[in-house]
């Protein structure tokens, strides 16, 4: 699926300096509510998100208010973070620019959003470099969170920083001329905390010297792959051959590079000042240009550690526009989102510079000369599939539920190890208080509705209103996505259904989950509901079509079966 074929995205030709299916993308609107509508065609394609959201730190700016509270602060983080998790490659990750008002709560929610083993690191970075003496402290730096999607394989696919000839000549040698070129030793022994009664043996060097592993440590190799390695070269023994055994690593082997630091001064990567005098010398003509730019020398660092060229970059708070300008330069490809007037007054013009070749920046340090395209696009979030607006339609207009049946175990093979939690996001606008008043004005006729059968051994949880999950069977309908449900109705058999819940979350669990006897290995589709109200007077029953499951109805639905069916009843 591209753009183009969902309606909510209006092309705009005159703004966009490509066709429709260029793979760079401007896209004006909410990105709360764009984001979802990314997942079908990028879902695990974007390799690094860079955002830098407002702080909430009290502030009144040219194009937006910086003031809510922490709670709602938190509630849209949330929002955006789970979504761009989805997003992201395995080895893909997300860097957060926050400062000292909400950091540690940010953190923590992003600790549980992606989880505590997924957090890769937190950057210091010098964004002024001038004493502010009105303060209690100078505050000179603000923080990027890192978080991954999977620690082990960013850690594996994320870049090095360059170094130069002579720390390659300082480090790399040959005084052997061993025909393999340059190498550099390492220790032949580690610390013996977790070895094996292999690695403890005596190495006889070329002059007849016997070598045992110093005090607390081991042999990096067992006695027969060591053996192994003194005859294939591989082990150094000094000039004379007299020398402590050490391990040779060539340099036609090797991944050379530094292992970044989390100190970024402001003299290599950039400050507030310095990004905000780019702007300036971009747009002479504007009062007010972007109060808190970032230098592209600071994203020309994110995106050189943690893509390619030729990957995919999403910003979805794209402000002045500075990381589709650099990844434009670093030859990335992009989407950059903004809700604000600062799209077309800034973003569109900075990326009409670059494409003609303009020179600030890092355009003289990777050489920029020019050229590229984007299409731009603006997000209509008002565009919806038609609804039944009336609760009197008659209930032959409504479609008969016509639904494929998917096995359970084809959700795991789509979503591997990414837990299906889109639903916790579908109410994030919703108060809960509305759900305790009476009368069906207080509920939202238009939403999805699942109706399942309720196991036996739950029955009693369902009739006195306390059941908390609900587990699935083993093949689920996938007629309705699963972050469009939105209600439960349990379905008690030889009765029928009486009560309204709300789904909160979808994802994966385990039969009888939290229950005496759970099944571990019976992996199931699991909802967490929570009671909203009773919706009927009295059990009604209705038909079980597919797999004792169905959702292609809502809740609007039921209310016309249970007029019809008292229409029916009065002329019987």
């Amino acid at each position: 699926m591209q753009l183009k074929d969902n309606i909510k995205f209006v092309f705009d030709k005159q703004i966009s300096v490509g066709n429709e299916n260029c793979q760079n993308l401007l896209i004006k609107g909410d990105n709360k509510a764009i984001l979802p509508e990314l997942a079908s065609a990028y879902r695990g394609k974007v390799k690094c998100v860079y955002i830098d959201p407002p702080y909430n730190n009290g502030d009144s700016y040219h194009y937006y208010d910086d003031n809510t509270s922490t709670a709602l602060w938190l509630k849209e983080m949330r929002a955006v973070l789970m979504w761009l998790k989805q997003l992201l490659t395995k080895d893909g990750s997300v860097w957060i620019s926050i400062d000292d008002k909400e950091m540690a709560y940010l953190k923590v929610e992003a600790d549980t959003i992606f989880g505590r083993e997924n957090f890769a690191s937190t950057i210091i970075w010098q964004q002024r470099k001038t004493r502010e003496n009105r303060a209690v402290f100078s505050c000179n730096h603000e923080y990027i969170l890192v978080y991954t999607r999977d620690i082990k394989a960013f850690k594996k696919s994320r870049n090095l920083l360059p170094v130069g000839e002579g720390f390659i000549d300082s480090k790399y040698k040959n005084p052997d001329n061993d025909p393999r070129g340059p190498w550099q030793s390492i220790s032949a022994s580690v610390q013996a905390g977790h070895a094996v009664a292999s690695q403890f043996y005596s190495i006889t060097s070329p002059t007849g010297k016997e070598f045992n592993p110093p005090k607390g440590r081991c042999w990096s190799y067992n006695q027969e792959r060591m053996l192994r390695e003194i005859a294939d070269g591989n082990i150094w023994f000094g000039l004379d051959g007299n020398n402590t055994p050490r391990i040779k690593k060539f340099l036609k082997d090797a991944k050379i590079g530094l292992t970044p630091e989390t100190l970024w001064s402001g003299d290599n990567y950039g400050t507030t000042d310095s990004a905000k005098k780019h702007l300036l010398s971009l747009f002479p003509d504007v009062d007010q240009v972007f109060d808190t730019p970032k230098p592209e020398e600071l994203i020309k660092q994110i995106l050189e550690i943690g893509s390619n060229e030729g990957d995919l970059i999403l910003d979805c708070y794209l402000g002045s526009g500075t990381t589709i300008a650099t990844a434009h330069k670093l030859n990335r490809r992009y989407i950059g989102i903004e809700i604000g007037e600062q799209m077309t007054n800034l973003v569109v013009r900075r990326l009409n510079d670059v494409i003609a070749g303009e020179q600030g920046g890092i355009s003289q340090v990777v050489n920029w000369q020019g050229g590229g395209e984007f299409a731009y696009y603006d997000f209509d979030n008002k565009i919806r599939e038609k609804q039944p607006s009336s609760l009197t339609r008659s209930v032959k207009n409504v479609k008969p539920v016509s639904v494929k049946q998917l096995n359970l175990y084809e959700l795991f093979d789509r979503y591997k190890d990414n837990p299906i939690i889109e639903n916790s996001m579908v109410r994030e606008d919703l108060s809960m208080n509305v759900y305790g008043s009476c009368g069906n004005s207080s509920i939202l006729p238009s939403k999805n509705c699942l109706i399942g059968l309720v196991k036996k051994d739950n029955l009693e949880q369902y009739v006195e209103r306390s059941a908390k999950i609900y587990y699935t069977g083993k093949k689920f309908p996938s007629t309705v996505a699963l972050n469009k449900l939105f209600y439960f109705m349990p379905y008690l058999k030889n009765k029928g259904v009486r009560d309204l819940y709300l789904i909160k979350v979808a994802r994966v669990g385990t039969r009888k989950e939290g229950q005496c006897g759970e099944a571990k290995n019976d992996l199931r589709l699991v909802f967490d509901i929570e009671f909203v109200k009773q919706f009927f007077d009295d059990y009604m029953p209705v038909e079980l079509k597919i797999w004792r499951t169905f959702t292609d109805t809502t809740v609007e639905k039921i209310m016309l079966a249970k007029d019809e069916q008292k229409k029916y009843s009065k002329t019987n």
